[in-house]
């Protein structure tokens, strides 16, 4: 009777977890053989518990984000090619998150996310899904990786913008990925990198970055509109702080159309903070001017935020988040209904 609950058990742990095997370690102390109990009330307790246990507690789905820093295999348009250890940095960081779902800001090549998708199946986080952008001007791009299906990419790397009488389009696109998670549901995410504060000739790099911005939001309200119950969530470096008119727009109006800034607080798994006023949340460091501020950002619609988890998301901090990149990842945790 022992061995047919333990067998039992074994199956039904992969889901309930702790509560099941609390139960049978219970059920196993009464000695069913000297007080008689059958094997069915031992499976029928068994069984409720796993039913009450997946009633009480959703399904948890992770989104992260992470600029990994010109994770570049060969040198391109000036850009020097990510060292090993550098590379192993930024794997480290992944496995500590262990993230369902990734948005990676700054690779460079389809090769290279491939590579970094083996490295992490070596140490057993595998990512059978993913997208890339398409841009071949560009020597860095936005991507995705999934551990649920995608359903549907869209690459938005021909869209243009007005600036000055001129048409512009946005160096690193956007990506649109559509994801099936576990609970029968899709989650939406648009990826994006926008213009860095560096001077260019051709135009002001905040007017880049603004008109950037208001793109994208074109391209989310169009999503909303079809749908505005859907999951979505739009995440990235958006290379402005939370109080710019960058986030202004990203984030939207009042009601129903304005998103949500997650904002999550520094942490790891397992050891995670209070929130506060004064909780340390910076993502990026600006070395030229020793200036730590936050410009990576998970913004939720509605429909997403409702689900948002806070006090199980985190900025990961670790002591060699500087090896892996000059941005630290970020993640957020929805419970599914």
């Amino acid at each position: 009777m022992t061995g047919i609950l333990k067998k039992f058990v074994l199956l039904l742990s992969w889901t309930a977890g702790a509560k099941v095997r609390k139960t049978l370690d219970f059920l196993l102390s009464m000695r069913f053989l000297r007080v008689r109990i059958p094997v069915a009330l031992g499976l029928f307790l068994l069984c409720k518990t796993l039913l009450l246990s997946l009633l009480q507690a959703g399904e948890l789905v992770s989104l992260a984000s992470f600029n990994v820093e010109n994770y570049l295999l060969n040198p391109d348009q000036g850009r020097s090619p990510k060292s090993q250890v550098a590379r192993r940095a930024v794997k480290k960081s992944l496995l500590c998150m262990r993230a369902d779902v990734v948005a990676l800001q700054e690779i460079g090549s389809e090769k290279a996310l491939m590579e970094l998708k083996l490295d992490l199946e070596a140490e057993s986080l595998s990512y059978p899904h993913h997208a890339i952008t398409k841009t071949p001007d560009s020597p860095i791009h936005v991507a995705l990786l999934s551990r649920f299906p995608i359903t549907h990419v869209a690459h938005h790397v021909t869209n243009v913008f007005v600036l000055y009488g001129r048409a512009f389009r946005p160096s690193r696109g956007f990506l649109e990925v559509d994801i099936e998670i576990p609970v029968q549901k899709k989650l939406k995410v648009f990826v994006a990198h926008l213009k860095s504060k560096r001077p260019v000739g051709h135009a002001d790099q905040w007017d880049i970055r603004t008109r950037e911005a208001l793109l994208l939001r074109s391209l989310v309200n169009a999503r909303m509109n079809i749908d505005p119950n859907q999951m979505l969530a739009v995440v990235g470096d958006f290379n402005d702080g939370p109080s710019s008119r960058t986030l202004k727009f990203l984030r939207g109006g009042k009601g129903e159309m304005r998103f949500k800034d997650a904002r999550p607080i520094e942490g790891r798994p397992k050891s995670l903070q209070k929130a506060g006023q004064r909780s340390t949340a910076w993502t990026h460091f600006f070395q030229d001017e020793d200036i730590f501020s936050r410009v990576d950002f998970i913004l939720l619609n509605r429909a997403l935020s409702l689900l948002y988890r806070e006090e199980k998301s985190y900025v990961l901090d670790l002591p060699y988040w500087g090896q892996a990149s000059d941005h630290r990842p970020i993640l957020a945790v929805f419970e599914m209904p």
